[in-house]
């Protein structure tokens, strides 16, 4: 049975990594961001850190690791349940959450020596990784008795259920790791491992088969003529469109008739968002993302990003950034100091109206500044922080709305809209040799002449949860794409 699958993208990548429903008494720990941000306070039972596990005696390592395991979890959930973060306004908790995941990632109390965090979906695939960051979507053999098929097995904390630990011996040494299984607010269960060291090849990659371009991005890349590559740029943001189209109908078949699930039922959104996830892998691969030239995806009413193949801190936070000297954002001359803002106006003819001008098929052509994956020294330290654009050099992007709901077989469905977009860096380390500049670039220069930043285009943030029933439609948790090393 054929048929397509019409869906929602959430901001909620993240809050997969680890999971945030387990509750502990709060009292005696604080946590503080390293920027100086929010802190949080929590029971000092579970301050237990990697390191603490790395140098526990064996008779406590399991202990430790089962706390480490909760300690992780809990900061997740302070974040969620807290109400002083405007999360409808300002996209304030997808912040922070991003924020915390990535200190998941990094060396520091949750990343040290052997002992990291893992999020996993029900079919194995890698939502968070300690230490293979950019395998992302990539699976774990759980047909295949062990002990990642027994963590897989974890009871759900939701369901009251206490975390499942395993002694397993790897590289030569006797080690514990523990899981717990947990609900997201989609519906979307996730299992949340500590302690488990492996080998990258304990991972397996998706197939990618089935997915390709017309118009690839080292086609974009490799042209020399600046009018030529701005239609293939064009050619190349639709192709991934229909890309994306062609994935939701191969999931949502495979759902369907190899699960034998309904994707409009919870378990039926489980599986397909599970077998979304894993296939988005697929779009780290060379057709897609090539030198400077990468995709994204955002939501044009409050700019969550799902996905930006450039920088893996993007994803699920508002990118409403400021841009310290913005530039024209367009051929009008038009000057807007907020990413956001300005991405509204270029895709509203100019009114900025979301609510009643934005429709499937809008686009636009959008400069701003942003940071060159092949370029050093235009980088912004701090950025996520500061909340400002993450580099200075120029970037022209297109833009293209697609209401991903369209062809929904619920009748009356609303609109639910989504840029699709890519662009090309306007600076020499990235322009084809024989192109100039493009006109009106002196304009960008700073008076001290150290170089220039443009209010700014990217992905901003949604965070509002949506009505089930639109879930003739596929969640995609989209994975880090490509990291900058």
């Amino acid at each position: 049975m054929n048929f397509r699958i019409h869906g929602i993208f959430l901001s909620l990548f993240f809050a997969l990594a680890v999971c945030f429903s387990f509750s502990t008494e709060a009292s005696a720990h604080d946590y503080q961001r390293s920027d100086g941000g929010k802190t949080y306070t929590h029971s000092a039972d579970i301050d237990v850190s990697a390191e603490d596990v790395e140098n526990a005696a064996p008779a406590d390592k399991e202990e430790m690791t089962r706390k480490f395991l909760l300690h992780a979890v809990e900061h997740l959930k302070l974040i969620q349940e807290d109400s002083d973060l405007n999360e409808e306004m300002r996209q304030e908790k997808s912040r922070e959450t991003v924020i915390f995941a990535k200190a998941v990632r990094d060396p520091g109390v949750f990343n040290h020596g052997n002992t990291y965090i893992i999020g996993i979906t029900s079919r194995g695939a890698t939502t968070n990784h300690g230490r293979y960051q950019d395998l992302s979507g990539y699976r774990f053999d759980l047909e295949t008795p062990g002990t990642i098929q027994a963590l897989a097995g974890a009871g759900n904390i939701s369901a009251g259920a206490s975390p499942t630990c395993e002694q397993y011996t790897y590289d030569g040494q006797d080690r514990i790791a523990c899981a717990i299984k947990q609900d997201t607010p989609t519906g979307f269960v996730v299992t949340t491992i500590a302690g488990f060291d492996h080998a990258e090849a304990d991972l397996m990659p998706p197939d990618c088969s089935t997915l390709t371009l017309d118009v690839t991005a080292q086609d974009v890349e490799d042209e020399t003529n600046l009018d030529r590559k701005k239609e293939l740029l064009q050619e190349y943001v639709k192709d991934i469109i229909n890309a994306y189209e062609d994935l939701q109908l191969e999931v949502g078949t495979a759902v369907f008739t190899e699960d034998m699930l309904s994707p409009l039922t919870p378990e039926g959104v489980s599986a397909t968002i599970a077998r979304i996830y894993e296939k988005a892998a697929c779009f780290r691969e060379e057709q897609f993302y090539y030198g400077s030239i990468y995709p994204f995806i955002m939501d044009p009413v409050r700019g969550t990003s799902f996905m930006n193949a450039l920088d893996f801190n993007l994803h699920g936070l508002s990118v409403s950034l400021e841009d310290p000297n913005p530039i024209p954002y367009d051929d009008q001359g038009n000057i807007e100091s907020n990413v956001l803002v300005a991405f509204q106006k270029a895709l509203t003819n100019g009114s900025g109206d979301v609510e009643n001008d934005l429709a499937h098929g809008n686009n636009a052509f959008v400069t701003y500044h942003w940071d060159n994956p092949v370029k050093d020294g235009d980088e912004v330290a701090n950025f996520l922080s500061m909340g400002v654009v993450p580099g200075t050099s120029i970037k022209e992007s297109y833009l293209e709305v697609v209401n991903v709901a369209a062809a929904s077989p619920i009748p009356n469905t609303p609109p639910s809209f989504f840029v699709f977009g890519s662009g090309i860096y306007m600076d020499s380390e990235s322009m084809p040799p024989g192109d100039d500049m493009p006109p009106g670039d002196d304009m960008m220069a700073d008076d001290d002449g150290d170089g220039c930043s443009i209010a700014a285009t990217g992905s901003t943030p949604q965070s509002t949860v949506f009505n089930l029933f639109l879930i003739a439609s596929v969640l995609f948790p989209v994975v880090f794409l490509r990291k900058r090393s």
